[in-house]
């Protein structure tokens, strides 16, 4: 038989002994302080990741916490942008109004203009800035004041139910040199004598 087949039967003979002898360990001086020393070591292990787990997880809380911190600015922060966009909304609906007020008082002010210029000016005008229409009708008043502008050339002004003050004194001079009766009559209905030639 074997010597493992022997061991067999000896442990179905007397199972009793064998327990006993599991349980009467001995160990060798030096063997027992190998086994104090590693339990030692263990210990110290377990204390050593003791406190290295409470300072991982005393990190994990501090972040969690910051991360609720900046939770709560960045609600602060959202807060913050709506009162932003609030506000922002009212001075567009002010300036909205200043707008429309604008254009309004634009388009009465171009109106007005258009007025004061012919009819066939008024064509071409339209296509005109407000300031460019104000200085186009102050051009064309100056230079069209009483002249008969649908004859290029001509050069003859008209004094048609016009008053000696509504001219110029250029005005006057090219009536006198054009028109000598038309001044003669603006002449004496203003000194109330007949003008010499």
């Amino acid at each position: 038989m074997s010597e493992i087949a022997k061991e067999e039967i000896k442990k179905e003979e007397n199972p009793a002994e064998l327990e006993n002898k599991a349980e009467e360990k001995v160990y060798s001086e030096k063997a027992f302080k190998e086994l104090v020393s590693q339990r030692d070591t263990l210990k110290k292990n377990q204390s050593e990741l003791q406190v290295q787990f409470d300072q991982l997880k005393a990190k994990l809380d501090k972040a969690g916490e910051d991360e609720l911190k900046k939770k709560g600015d960045l609600q602060t922060l959202l807060d913050n942008k709506e009162k932003e966009i609030a506000e922002t909304k009212k001075t567009l609906q002010d300036i909205s109004e200043y707008k429309t007020k604008y254009e309004d008082l634009d388009k009465s002010i171009r109106e007005n203009l258009l007025k004061q210029l012919p009819d066939e000016m008024q064509e071409v005008a339209e296509e005109l800035s407000t300031v460019k229409l104000q200085k186009f009708v102050e051009l064309n008043k100056t230079t069209t004041a009483g002249m008969d502008n649908g004859k290029a050339g001509k050069g003859k002004i008209k004094i048609d139910g016009k008053k000696w003050n509504d001219f110029s004194s250029s005005d006057l001079a090219i009536i006198r040199g054009s028109d000598f009766t038309g001044y003669s009559q603006l002449y004496k209905e203003k000194f109330g004598i007949n003008p010499t030639s």
